[in-house]
């Protein structure tokens, strides 16, 4: 029968449409097509026109098979494979028939069903795209509880979706159309124990306001997106994807997917992906590391991605793209979802640059002769370990075995690219204690062990469990306390300024602990009723969420909330001889009897640190720095004044 071809190439995507035709006309050449011939018939005429019909068909053959070799050039493998692959032919025949089919499934057309659309989707998702190719909905879906999950229920009939690409954790690219949704709804992740919710996203304003204007693409923003750290306060977020520039996936991507690699000889993917090994046409992945080349709309069009998502104004920070970073953007990885994000690298010199920043910073390092965490501590690994525990995206875990993990970080070799908090938890960083034999050793940890503590002694699942609780500033009211004199004025008296509650007694070896903050403000934390089963112990640092403060130690009770001693013991501010200075004078401004307690100094302090200290580069605007330099002179002499032992 003979064989009628014709070939398109439409939107990206080749369409062959092959029939066979019993009552087709024989090929002819077009020239001849409507040509007649009146010459009588002969033999020899017979057999001359047999040879010149095999000469056509042979012919129109050979230029058949070269418009295939053009147009399909990954049949091309099967001719000449790439370099250095060393794999079978049936492996080579199975990439090739998986490609056709991927490329040729979704094609343009208004009829096809909604629901074979998200299947055809569904099905060419590689694995490595499994939690960034997204489904949107309109309104949340419902969950209801079974056992100690929530479960989607399946009435999604009436709740229309979008389909988008989460290509940074807080930037979904979708259709025009989706991103101009009020509201939509996706299903994510949470960081830490791998269970389910659904994050909001919105419109991109900034994004979609750059685009042209008959983009078929848009932008949409995620509400409160998980982030792995704040830096300066600010949420720092990652990677999901790479963008590409090419258009034209082929097989050589697949042939780089370690995940199609590892399970192709085990009869196709793991049960966990819904892809049988085809390559997309959209995305694909290099490892673990998902390449965006495509975006589907609806009507099964490709909208090639590249050229314009480059003059969108794509934040530079944590948007990566496939010629400029795959090869070299560090790899996170969530050992509780199996999720991987991917980072700029950085040197070692900008790793460091970070943490110079936080050092920096007023507002972490507090005005000349405040106290803070960074002026507490010398040398780097020390600020920086003060510095870690007040910004741990993890429960502010104590900076004793920071100073452990910070300085392992620093001798990296060769050095990994990553920053210190993705190195700790995301990176080798999570694991690199666990194989120490001595497991189980973990001593009582205090303020005062920072750089003493053996790397034993800081097994990361240990480390983990024991955060310190930062307080909100709800919290934080509701230990503020105000002093008043007794009624003969011999006393000071402590009560809780929204209860109006004396201060609960102490013991001598277990005071109050205390905090006096820039705007003279004092707080205490009666360590007897403070619930440590759920909130672990109580430090500093939580009062005042890390922040700088005029003073911080202990405060010592008697019964009626009566004060009978402050001392200045605090291992993560560790204050001087200016922090009892200050604390005296506010006292006197307010007409209370300073000598009615004990002012438990360190044993180092005297009146000679009043002359050394240089009180003229004081920036604490709630004093007169010309009366402190007396008032210093005035407390370390008082009858009052006693030592504790250091």
């Amino acid at each position: 029968s003979p064989l009628t071809t014709t070939m398109a190439k439409n939107n990206n995507i080749i369409q062959i449409d092959t029939n066979y035709d019993e009552e087709a006309r024989p090929l002819t050449h077009p020239s001849r097509a409507s040509s007649t011939s009146t010459e009588p018939s002969t033999t020899k005429q017979k057999k001359t026109g047999g040879r010149n019909n095999k000469l056509l068909h042979f012919l129109v053959g050979i230029t058949i098979f070269g418009a295939v070799i053009v147009f399909v050039p990954s049949w091309s493998i099967i001719i000449q494979p790439p370099d250095g692959d060393n794999g079978s032919s049936s492996r080579i025949n199975k990439l090739r028939t998986s490609s056709q089919d991927a490329a040729y499934s979704i094609t343009k057309g208004g009829g096809r069903q909604k629901d074979d659309y998200d299947g055809l989707l569904k099905a060419q998702i590689p694995k490595c795209a499994e939690h960034t190719f997204l489904t949107l909905y309109e309104r949340q879906p419902q969950q209801q509880p079974r056992g100690d999950d929530l479960v989607e229920e399946k009435t999604t009939t009436n709740n229309s979706s979008c389909k988008g690409m989460l290509l940074r954790d807080d930037i979904i690219l979708t259709t025009h159309e989706c991103s101009q949704s009020t509201s939509l709804y996706f299903e994510s992740s949470t960081r830490s124990g791998g269970s389910k919710v659904f994050l909001e996203a919105t419109p991109h304003t900034a994004l979609n306001a750059n685009m042209g204007l008959h983009s078929k693409l848009g932008f949409l923003q995620v509400k409160d997106a998980p982030w792995h750290y704040l830096f300066l306060d600010q949420s720092v977020r990652r990677a999901r994807m790479f963008l590409s520039l090419r258009s034209h996936p082929d097989i050589a991507d697949v042939a780089d997917d370690d995940d199609y690699n590892n399970n192709s000889s085990k009869g196709g993917r793991s049960s966990s992906s819904s892809s049988s090994g085809s390559i997309s046409p959209y995305i694909t992945c290099k490892g673990y590391r998902p390449i965006v080349h495509n975006f589907p709309l609806p009507n099964g069009e490709m909208v090639p991605i590249g050229e314009e998502l480059l003059t969108v104004g794509l934040p530079n920070e944590n948007i990566l793209w496939e010629h400029a970073d795959l090869d070299t953007a560090p790899a996170l990885r969530n050992d509780d979802t199996n999720e991987r994000w991917w980072t700029n690298a950085i040197t070692f010199e900008e790793g460091e640059a970070t943490f110079q920043k936080y050092f920096d910073a007023p507002e972490i390092n507090g005005p000349e002769g405040s106290l803070s965490i960074v002026r507490a501590h010398s040398g780097f690994i020390g600020k920086a370990s003060g510095v870690c525990e007040s910004f741990d995206p993890r429960g502010h875990r104590g900076e004793a075995c920071f100073y452990n993990y910070v300085a392992r970080w620093r001798d990296q070799k060769p050095f990994s690219g990553m920053h210190f908090f993705d190195w700790l938890d995301y990176g080798t960083g999570r694991s690199l204690f666990e194989r120490n034999k001595k497991k189980n050793f973990l001593p009582d940890l205090n303020d005062d062990m920072v750089g003493q503590i053996p790397d034993e002694g800081c097994v990361k699942k240990k480390f983990n469990s024991r955060t310190v609780h930062f307080f909100n500033d709800t919290e934080r009211q509701e230990h503020e306390i105000y002093l008043s004199p007794s009624e003969d004025g011999q006393k000071v008296i402590a009560r809780y300024k929204q209860s109006d509650e004396v201060v609960g007694p102490s013991s001598h070896d277990r005071p109050h602990l205390y905090m006096f903050d820039l705007n003279k403000q004092m707080y205490i934390v009666d360590k007897n009723l403070w619930d440590k089963e759920n909130y672990g112990a109580i430090k500093h640092t939580a009062v005042l969420a890390g922040r700088p403060a005029l003073s911080a130690g202990e405060a010592y009770f008697k019964k009626n909330g009566v004060i009978w001693g402050i001392n200045y013991s605090s291992g993560h501010y560790r204050p001087k001889v200016m922090a009892v200075t200050m604390m005296y004078q506010w006292m006197k401004d307010q007409g209370l009897n300073t000598s009615a307690f004990n002012w438990v100094a360190r044993k180092q302090w005297s009146t000679k640190d009043c002359y050394e200290t240089d009180w003229k580069s004081f920036e604490i605007h709630a004093f007169d720095v010309r009366v402190l330099e007396k008032t210093c002179r005035e407390v370390t002499k008082s009858p009052t004044w006693t030592f504790k032992d250091d």
